[in-house]
This record gives C-alpha cells, structure tokens and sequence, in this order.
C-alpha cells in the first residue's frame, strides 16, 4: 500500500505557515512560504493535480487554497462545481484524520458531501476553511466554506465521515 491518507502515520503538522499565492509547491518554495505537508505522497496525489495547497492544518482547522486554471472552468467559463466538491472533500477529509490522529487514531472516509455553489466565478484564487461542527467516537461532521481574493463566500460544503479503526 502507498503510503498518504490511509497510513497510519500522522501528517507533519506544521503551525503558523503562511498562505502560498503561487500554483505549485515548487514556486512556493522559490519564493519562501512553506506549504503544509500533509502526507508523504502528497506530490502525487488529486489535490496536486487540482492545485490545491495546504496552508494550516492542527486537529481543530485546516486552510488551503486554489489558484484558478483553465482546465478547472466548465464550458461556459466558470468553475466547475465538481474543483468546489473535491477542494470540500479533501479538506474535511484531512482535517478529520488529523483529528483522528491525535486522538487515538484510524482513519476516515467520507460518507456524504453536500456542497451549495454561491457565485460563480472564473479566476483568481479562492481560499477554503475546514472547521469541525462534530467530532465524535464513530463520525465527525465537517464545515468548509470556500471565499475568493476579495473574502466573498463562493461555496460551502460540509462533509460526514466514517472513523474507522486502525489497521492491524
């Protein structure tokens, strides 16, 4: 198996990284702002290939952000709602295996995502916010708000997810 989200290793948590404006880790690191790792294969993985970035993640918030590229907009020029989907799903899902990692660990797969769409918008940068609603011993519940550059909110989402048991 591959090691990432279904290790049960926990991510590196790193605290106080700031926002990286740029759309790939490797121009952010050029320019001196640490993205969050937040599982060994990360480089490898769907939110790499949507751009999607890690900003903060502890065990009570996670933050990431999303620089809007052409193959993200749907035919007639906006963001899909599926970017808004996946960008509510991964953040939910990683905060909560963090949380789950420090609290005895496991890991999490996501049950339901109801995601509202706001307003639609064809560029810029958009910033999500995971916060826990609850987290208990068999589920958490997660709540993602998505807003663009200038702090509107274009799309929020929340996310049930299954805790499941360490693998032996």
């Amino acid at each position: 198996m591959t090691p990432g989200l279904l290790d049960r290793r926990a991510p590196r948590l790193v605290r106080g990284a700031r926002p990286c404006p740029g759309d790939s880790i490797e121009w952010c690191r050029h320019k001196g702002v640490q993205p969050v790792p937040v599982a060994p294969d990360a480089d490898t993985t769907f939110d790499k290939e949507i751009g999607l970035v890690f900003t903060e993640l502890t065990a009570d918030v996670a933050r990431a952000q999303l620089e809007i590229q052409p193959k993200l907009l749907q035919q007639f020029g906006i963001v899909h709602g599926g970017v808004y989907c996946s960008m509510i799903e991964s953040m939910a899902s990683i905060a909560a295996y963090t949380w789950l990692a420090a609290n005895g660990g496991g890991v999490v797969v996501g049950v339901n995502n109801n995601t509202d769409f706001l307003r639609a918008i064809s560029s810029g940068t958009v910033y999500g916010t995971a916060e826990p609603v609850h987290r208990g011993k068999r589920q958490q519940l997660w709540l993602v708000t998505i807003t663009d550059g200038d702090e509107r909110l274009v799309a929020r989402g929340q996310v049930r997810l299954q805790n499941l048991e360490p693998r032996t």
